[in-house]
């Protein structure tokens, strides 16, 4: 991407996406302290070290395979949101070429907290002209592409086998497109778009458990609630942590039982908006 009208896209596109998502930040020109990700990633590099005790701030008792399931989902879940939202707001196809993982103040109702996030420094290629699914086959690769090292790296490091990896990577990028389109106004694209790169044939992240569904409840005002979520087809294993549960759409739990879980989570989110 050259042109000064593709750079303005980008632009705006990472504007609206810091601005829904403060939890993830992105540019398009790499600070001196980022870090290619060959290098970030690498065998015994103090980056995955800290990274993986990071993920210690959300539950106690974690062995090294619920470590490394929760920082590939954590990872995967921030990349993914860079880079659906940048793919949903500007139809340009992203691709990290430097980051780094930095400390921010996390704006919170009840007040910032001290928080970590990763950054990531994107280069971006123009699709104007391509078939639909062209530009989605170019996105599936480059993400695939960028992950399959840093799965591998995370398997030998912890344990954790590279078909959950693709899992949770896959539920992340299904749910960051999902979180996307709803912020957008624009849901119903947004789902076929996911479903278009993580449902491909042959793909490490199709999983026949991932989808969507829409859940459906009848309120106390007799109105009728719903809303689409997505199932995951993978575990992050929390229910293996010190008090640790499953959760809401875990693909552990009986169908019914999540749309149980789902309805009563629509619930209290409608209960909230109101109060």
């Amino acid at each position: 991407m050259g042109d000064a009208a593709g750079e303005g896209k980008a632009r705006a596109a990472i504007a609206w996406l810091e601005a829904a998502f403060p939890e993830v930040a992105c540019s398009l020109t790499p600070d001196e302290d980022m870090r290619l990700p060959s290098a970030f990633w690498a065998e015994g590099s103090a980056d995955v070290e800290t990274c993986l005790a990071y993920q210690e701030r959300f539950a106690a008792g974690m062995d090294n395979k619920v470590r490394a399931a929760h920082l590939i989902a954590f990872y995967s879940h921030q990349l993914s949101l860079a880079a659906a939202a940048i793919y949903l707001c500007s139809g340009l196809v992203p691709d990290v070429t430097h980051l780094r993982f930095e400390h921010y103040a996390r704006p919170l109702e009840a007040g910032a907290v001290e928080a970590a996030r990763f950054r990531f420094c994107m280069a971006l290629k123009e699709v104007a002209g391509c078939a639909p699914d062209d530009a989605n086959e170019l996105f599936h690769d480059l993400f695939v592409a960028h992950l399959k090292p840093i799965i591998a790296l995370v398997k030998r490091r912890c344990g954790l086998s590279a078909r959950a990896q693709w899992r949770l990577a896959a539920d992340s990028m299904a749910g960051a497109f999902l979180e996307a389109g709803r912020r957008r106004g624009t849901e119903t694209q947004a789902i076929t778009q996911a479903l278009a790169i993580v449902k491909r044939v042959g793909s490490p992240l199709c999983s026949e458990a991932l989808c969507f569904e829409r859940i459906e409840v009848a309120a106390a005002c007799g109105n009728d609630l719903w809303r689409t979520y997505r199932m995951r087809g993978g575990c992050c294993l929390y229910y293996r942590t010190d008090g640790g549960s499953y959760c809401d759409s875990c693909v552990l739990l009986e169908p019914e039982a999540r749309r149980e879980r789902l309805r009563a989570h629509l619930l209290e989110t409608a209960r909230g908006e109101i109060g």
